[in-house]
């Protein structure tokens, strides 16, 4: 397991989420394992057994319904993975991210890489953005752990905006100012050159705001002169509570600015979100000045009077799930740019691409004639016949089928017609239609591409219900290599462990 992934983390997708994956360092030693389980207002905690899938991973089922987030550590014949001593949460239904982090140096110390680490996941953080003066240091950061998006910091006096146009057009998805830490004002025009790059690159500006040259006049003024750049002022402010007051004011008239949350308690957060509204203002804590229990410290050190999973939790409680989501989620990969999380369609968005894959088995069921039955296929051991029988009972929810040749389209219509109206597996369902279609279209020496849309969503399901952790090795193996011009149908085979031989 690369030490950089989540040990603990959910295989379904928000909102049908039950099962965790647990791949830490109790994994490949460990026997007998927990996950030792507190929900958000528990009274006391249970112990799940875990099911071991693999070498490096175990799995347990947790009833979720009706909760925020889990609360869990791993035990072992009295041994505990804790996350380094700081509690892991998972958010049931939804996929946070931190849009103010940073590292400085590896390790566990103040600022150090580790301590990040340890930080995101005690409160279940699955993206962040992250900065700091050493741009170096953060670039490797980011390259070592895929769920870090960085940030290049920039100052008037360096480094050249040429180079900052080539770190954006490498990955970084804006640029970081501190001017009190970096002793400049804000609003200097010095820093012009660097927000023209921005305006070009269309990526945001994030800046420290604080009393003296950080104030938020200063950042407003800045904000004014770029009315293309979007602007983040870190903290809102760190300072008195009359100058968030100002920052919330100027974001009001200037609709190119956005706050951020750092070290502001929750009700602080509730008044921002009533004054500016649920889309600009996002969620960032700071990590880890506070080291690996920043999210958890004791005592509190947010106002002395939350940490900071205390104040999530009273968020999530008390604003409209929209606007949570909004504020801890989705603001943030909106405004840089983020990858979005493994696919979570709807109903209505599955029964769609349901619609699409029945029509391209359609289209090759038509094509059939009888001696293409013995065909093999990309399947082990079954030739096209035997895949046929398995998608129709598929289709109708059954069993493997018996398959006749004349009256194959006209079972395949009625399974198909049910389906659409009664599947209650939609998700498994759009995947293993769209897997065993381009089994069947190579099977019959077909070249039509599977459609774009449904292979990237196919694929998008298959990171989530197959993880290669959980295969048999029969139904699908272990990922392969796809070409590098590959396209979505093509990608997906390979994730699926598909031989992709070259035509």
């Amino acid at each position: 397991m690369n030490r950089f992934g989540r040990p603990l983390r959910w295989l379904d997708p928000p909102g049908s989420r039950d099962r965790v994956l647990y791949t830490g360092p109790l994994a490949r030693d460990g026997r007998d394992l927990v996950l030792h389980v507190g929900h958000d207002g528990w009274s006391e905690p249970v112990d799940v057994p875990m099911e071991r899938l693999g070498p490096d991973s175990w799995v347990a089922s947790v009833p979720t319904a009706g909760r925020l987030t889990l609360e869990c550590v791993v035990r072992s014949a009295g041994r505990c993975d804790n996350n380094h001593d700081a509690d892991y949460r998972l958010w049931t239904a939804l996929d946070p991210v931190d849009a103010h982090v940073h590292a400085r140096a590896p390790g566990a110390g103040q600022l150090g890489f580790d301590s990040l680490v340890t930080a995101a996941r005690s409160g279940g953080m699955t993206h962040a953005v992250v900065s700091w003066g050493d741009n170096d240091f953060v670039e490797i950061a980011a390259a070592a752990a895929p769920w870090l998006t960085r940030l290049v910091w920039v100052r008037p006096f360096g480094p050249d905006p040429d180079a900052v146009r080539r770190e954006l057009a490498a990955g970084a998805a804006g640029l970081k100012l501190h001017p009190a830490y970096d002793n400049f004002p804000a609003d200097t025009e010095a820093l012009d050159p660097y927000l023209t790059v921005a305006a070009e690159m269309r990526v945001p500006v994030t800046v420290h705001s604080a009393p003296g040259l950080a104030d938020p006049d200063r950042i407003a003024r800045l904000a004014a002169r770029f009315p293309t750049v979007q602007f983040v002022l870190y903290h809102t402010f760190l300072g008195p509570p009359e100058g968030r007051r100002r920052a919330a004011k100027h974001a009001v008239r200037l609709p190119n600015l956005h706050l951020e949350t750092s070290w502001c308690a929750s009700r602080e957060v509730e008044r921002l979100l009533d004054t500016l509204g649920p889309a600009r203002v996002l969620f960032g804590s700071d990590a880890a000045t506070d080291g690996p229990t920043h999210f958890v410290r004791r005592p509190p050190n947010i106002e002395l009077t939350e940490n900071y999973n205390n104040s999530l939790l009273r968020l999530a409680r008390r604003l409209p799930g929209t606007t949570f989501r909004a504020f801890l989620e989705d603001n943030a990969r909106t405004l840089f740019s983020l990858p979005t999380p493994p696919y979570d369609p709807s109903p209505a968005r599955l029964r769609a691409l349901l619609t699409t894959a029945l029509d391209t088995h359609r289209r090759l069921i038509a094509r059939l004639e009888p001696r293409d039955l013995d065909r093999p296929t990309p399947c082990p051991g079954w030739n096209v016949r035997t895949l046929l029988g398995h998608i129709l009972g598929v289709v109708r929810g059954t069993g493997p089928a018996s398959v006749t040749l004349a009256s194959l389209g006209r079972d395949f219509d009625a399974a198909a017609g049910a389906s659409r109206l009664a599947s209650t597996a939609l998700s498994a369902l759009v995947l293993d239609l769209t897997a065993h279609a381009w089994d069947l279209g190579r099977a019959l020496d077909d070249q039509t591409p599977l459609n774009a849309d449904l292979s990237t969503a196919a694929l998008q399901i298959a990171t989530r219900l197959v993880p290669p952790e959980l295969r048999d090795g029969l139904t699908y193996g272990p990922p392969v290599p796809a070409p590098p011009d590959a396209g979505p149908s093509t990608r997906l085979a390979a994730y699926l462990g598909r031989k992709i031989a070259s035509r």
